[in-house]
């Protein structure tokens, strides 16, 4: 009896295990059209692991996933508002046809919590000065004006996810996607660090729950977007990667796009960020084989790396240095504005309650500057008035070309700083009665930390060169440093693998980005290793 009990009980489980591995999602893709449904042929649907092609009636059929989603990748020219589904059996897509404009929105680093007691369980480091609901009501209204075919959140969406109740964390996802929930402008969320759950047997429940598909693709204006999830939970550890699940989606997902269309990347960490293991590798090498760009947040900054053999751009943070006030490399609250003009995809940081927001954005980042330097200048809302270049508070005479985007104007000149005094000068626009500067630092000698940290709103952001810098202690990837003038801690970039050994009480070198030391605790982020010179 015993016996017959166990075979029933088995085969019982077996066919329930069938059934789920059976379980699959079916529908159709349609257009509507003068209010009547018409089947679209040209597009593919995907579980996350697989790719399907539509047939010649629109047609398809594709198992369910572990985590239960499907998607269609949305065609250029295109709106799908259901253009994902989680565990359903049948589904149509509708696409919408829709004129696109070539404007998109990054919204980066929200840290969301509504009040300050349960942000700083959250997170423990900070506290909230700023009221977040009055910035993202700001950010609200602004992206309402701008109105962009999309908007792209690329994660963290809140506060903290681990540190709180499910509670807390469902209740402040939810009031993210109210604020982001524009009528006619889609949101596409991206997992970040802080939505990440290592104990749990799925990760990224609540992102799942809330947002949706954590990796997934769309076509737009001639260039195929692609959203990853950086996050790879292995035995409760977080590696920035991507798992080997979605590296093999993200391979397919390539092999469905024509080679002479561009990718645009959106994952939240940057390259710099990711672990030195096989599937970042694989990552870099397929971003490195295509014609692609790169756009992420977490360092919260608005800041291109380099341009090959892709594009690395981060974006600031609309907490800023998280509801404390400007991010410790000196961005105030805001968002990255892009425009793609004849395949050119062009940026703007804009910040959020400051009209007009104007940007410099200084080409070299090395301090101290010297010689002759490009700066670039972004004013949003864009204006028709002609700018007037301050050196020092003295009108500047030099060449200005303007370009007028759609919703920001940019100035472009260049400053010989081989003609200032060394030490702290000032570039600025005038606009109308208006005056704009940032300060600058001009020597052909290296810096020293002491001028540096005394002046942190110059140098924040920054790359800073410090010399005869004596090593006295480390703390894992941390080292503490004092260059004869103060001490410093500077941390590797988790990359960053230095061919020597740093030793005590010798002296280095330091080339790395300063960020705010009221901030942070090690202002100076190393991100290459040449970042470290050992001085013989």
């Amino acid at each position: 009896m015993k016996k017959s009990f166990f075979v029933i009980l088995i085969c019982l489980i077996m066919s329930v295990l069938t059934i789920a591995q059976n379980l699959s999602t079916k529908g159709h893709v349609y257009v509507s059209l003068d209010e009547k449904l018409v089947p679209f042929t040209e597009t593919f649907v995907s579980n996350g692991s697989t790719f399907v092609k539509v047939d010649a009636n629109g047609y398809y059929s594709i198992p369910q996933s572990e985590d239960g989603f499907v998607f269609v990748v949305v065609p250029e020219g295109f709106r799908c508002s259901e253009w994902y589904v989680r565990d359903k059996e049948e589904h149509n897509f509708i696409l919408e046809s829709y004129e696109e404009i070539g404007v998109f929105a990054v919204v980066s680093d929200i840290h969301y919590a509504d009040n300050p007691d349960d942000f700083s369980v959250a997170l423990p480091d900070r506290e909230m000065f700023d009221d977040p609901d009055y910035y993202m009501e700001k950010l609200k209204e602004m992206l309402t004006y701008i109105s962009p075919d999309f908007i792209i959140c690329n994660g963290d969406m809140i506060a903290d996810t681990p540190n709180v109740d499910s509670e807390i964390a469902y209740r402040w996802a939810n009031r993210v996607k109210e604020y982001l929930d524009i009528p006619d402008i889609p949101t596409f969320y991206v997992v970040g660090n802080h939505e990440i759950e290592k104990s749990k047997d799925d990760p990224i429940e609540i992102f799942h729950d809330m947002f949706g598909p954590d990796y997934y693709s769309f076509d737009y204006l001639g260039k195929h977007l692609i959203i990853l999830n950086t996050h790879n939970v292995v035995e409760k550890s977080l590696i920035y990667e991507i798992d080997s699940l979605q590296l093999d989606w993200l391979s397919q997902d390539v092999e469905t796009v024509s080679k002479e269309k561009p990718l645009i990347v959106f994952s939240h960490e940057p390259f710099f960020s990711f672990s030195r293991s096989n599937n970042a590798e694989q990552l870099v090498q397929i971003l490195s084989d295509n014609f692609c760009q790169h756009i992420s947040g977490h360092w919260h900054t608005t800041r291109e790396f380099f341009k090959e053999p892709f594009l690395e751009l981060t974006c600031g943070a609309v907490c800023g240095a998280w509801w404390e006030g400007p991010s410790a490399y000196g961005d105030e609250y805001g968002f990255t504005l892009f425009e793609i003009q004849r395949g050119m995809l062009n940026y703007a940081y804009i910040k959020i309650d400051e009209s007009p927001s104007v940007w410099f954005d200084i080409k070299n980042k090395k301090v101290p500057l010297s010689g002759m330097e490009y700066i670039r200048i972004t004013v949003f809302p864009k204006t028709s008035e002609n700018i007037s270049v301050l050196l020092n508070g003295q009108s500047y005479p030099c060449d200005v070309i303007s370009r007028q985007m759609k919703y920001w104007t940019e100035f472009f000149f260049s400053i010989n700083f081989a003609a200032c005094p060394d030490g702290f000068n000032e570039i600025g626009i005038k606009i109308g009665d208006e005056v704009f500067s940032k300060k600058v630092y001009v020597k052909n000698n290296p810096i020293d930390m002491k001028t540096v940290k005394r002046n942190s709103q110059v140098f924040v952001g920054l790359d800073v060169l410090l010399s005869n810098c004596l090593n006295t202690g480390q703390f894992g990837k941390t080292y503490m440093f004092n260059d004869g003038s103060d001490t410093f801690m500077a941390s590797l970039e988790r990359r960053v693998i230095l061919p020597f050994e740093i030793t005590r009480n010798e002296k280095y070198s330091i080339f790395g980005t300063f960020r705010d030391s009221e901030v942070v605790a090690d202002p100076v982020r190393i991100i290459v290793g040449e970042g470290i010179v050992h001085e013989k």
